[in-house]
């Protein structure tokens, strides 16, 4: 979802600081999301004793972490050019 958006206004206000502005906005409102899900799939992990369910729980949680990294890396360049 967040590649496509930061695609969408690039390719809509091409090397603007609007686009960079844009990208900023929908990469924090990603990430919150993002953050939202993984402290869920975290305290659903804390909850059970199955050992199945755990291990699911867990690598739940870290893809949840990966996706946080690639969404900060997909959006760092338009972040960077507003510095």
């Amino acid at each position: 979802m967040h590649f496509f958006a930061v695609y969408i206004i690039g390719s809509v206000f091409p090397g603007t600081k609007t686009a960079a502005f844009l990208v900023l906005v929908i990469t924090i409102a990603i990430l919150a999301l993002t953050f939202a899900l993984f402290v869920r799939a975290f305290r659903a992990g804390l909850n059970t004793d199955d050992g199945l369910q755990r291990w699911m729980t867990d690598l739940t949680v870290l893809g949840y972490a990966l996706a946080g990294v690639a969404i900060i890396y997909q959006g760092l360049p338009a972040i960077l050019q507003l510095i």
